[in-house]
């Protein structure tokens, strides 16, 4: 049991340091990186996408690394029949990880705009304010 534990939590620090490795990347380099892995180890990448995706964990950098490896090795990967159930957890945990990213930036720009719109009215009222009691005197 302790065995398990150990192996388990290695695994989790070894998925931690491939993401902290990834995220060190440059974005000019990230696909050229990518390109000159070899393909046996695509399928490892693309489990560890998924994991870092439903942890919500760089979601922008899972799906631009998970699109570009798609695109690139697409023939031998829908050749290669073990690696069917990784692309439908994959799309499933892009769409639903999308979506909710997509519904929390629509509310915080919501937000910005009922602030934008609160502070002009809170400084149109300031500046006439102002200059009503410059006039007064």
């Amino acid at each position: 049991s302790s065995g398990i534990k150990r192996r388990v939590r290695g695994y989790m620090q070894a998925a931690s340091y491939v993401l902290d490795v990834v995220k060190k990347v440059r974005p000019s380099e990230l696909e050229e990186s990518l390109l000159v892995l070899p393909f046996h180890y695509i399928s490892d990448i693309l489990i560890l996408l998924n994991q870092w995706l439903l942890a919500k964990q760089s979601v922008e950098l899972c799906c631009k690394c998970t699109f570009f490896l798609l695109r690139v090795h697409h023939n031998q990967i829908v050749a290669n029949k073990m690696l069917v159930t990784v692309i439908e957890s994959l799309n499933k945990s892009t769409t639903a990880v999308v979506k909710e990213v997509k519904d929390v930036i629509g509310f915080n720009l919501a937000a910005l705009k009922f602030l934008q719109l609160d502070l002009q009215d809170t400084s149109e009222s300031f500046f006439k304010d102002f200059t009503g009691k410059n006039k007064k005197m």
